[in-house]
């Protein structure tokens, strides 16, 4: 699941978006951006963040030159920091994603969303390693990636959290390496973070590697 630190509804920057979309179809004929579809709130949903979310920790500021932010400015500066508009004030507003997720579950990784916007991915791993870190994506790749669904949810159900934070690790890498080419071009932006996470771009071949020599547990007989 998704958390962020404000409301999921941004008809504000509707226009910006439509306008950056359309000059994507025109430069490029390569697929659509696969970034992860993001979960509208729900009064009293359990992804829904609030006053809990917004703990002041991490950084604010505007950006450069002083012009109010919008949704293209919105980043992930680590695997644990997500900096995100806040429309009131047209400053950048720095969250730890330790913080949104709560007692109850765990960052998997900081992660950008179908709207452009980045949050927090939120999960709950499993208490045995079925699954290693390359099985575990393989899984979030088969359940298309959404982390509301209950598909997703249960791919992490099956590692323990040393392996859920490995892959975020290279997840978030990728994200890094692609961020300003997915605001700049989006029809390019999925080419380019399958790029990033199969190590051949931006600098994510450490990430990649460590994932694909994990192991999962296997079992022990008597």
């Amino acid at each position: 699941m998704l958390r962020c630190p404000t409301d999921h509804v941004r008809t504000f920057w509707r226009a910006t978006l439509r306008a950056v979309l359309l000059l994507s179809i025109t430069s490029s004929a390569l697929t659509a951006c696969d970034f992860f579809q993001e979960l509208e709130s729900k009064p009293g949903a359990e992804g829904e963040t609030g006053a809990e979310g917004e703990t002041g920790e991490g950084e604010t500021g505007e950006t450069e030159g002083g012009t109010p932010c919008d949704v293209l400015d919105d980043r992930c500066s680590d695997q644990d920091t997500l900096h995100s508009c806040n429309p009131a004030t047209g400053a950048i507003d720095g969250y730890s994603c330790t913080a949104l997720c709560g007692a109850d579950l765990i960052n998997f990784t900081c992660t950008p969303t179908a709207d452009f916007r980045h949050a927090c991915w939120c999960v709950t791993p499993g208490t045995i390693k079925l699954d290693s870190c390359s099985q575990l994506e393989a899984c979030i790749v088969n359940c298309g990636g959404d982390p509301g669904s209950p598909c997703s949810n249960g791919c992490f159900e099956r590692t323990i959290y040393q392996t859920v934070r490995l892959l975020g690790s290279l997840y978030s890498c990728a994200d890094r390496a692609c961020d300003e080419l997915c605001a700049a071009s989006p029809g390019e932006c999925g080419s380019c973070l399958l790029l990033a996470k199969a190590g051949l771009f931006g600098d994510c071949g450490l990430q990649r590697s460590v994932c694909d020599a994990d192991a999962n547990d296997e079992p022990t007989w008597p």
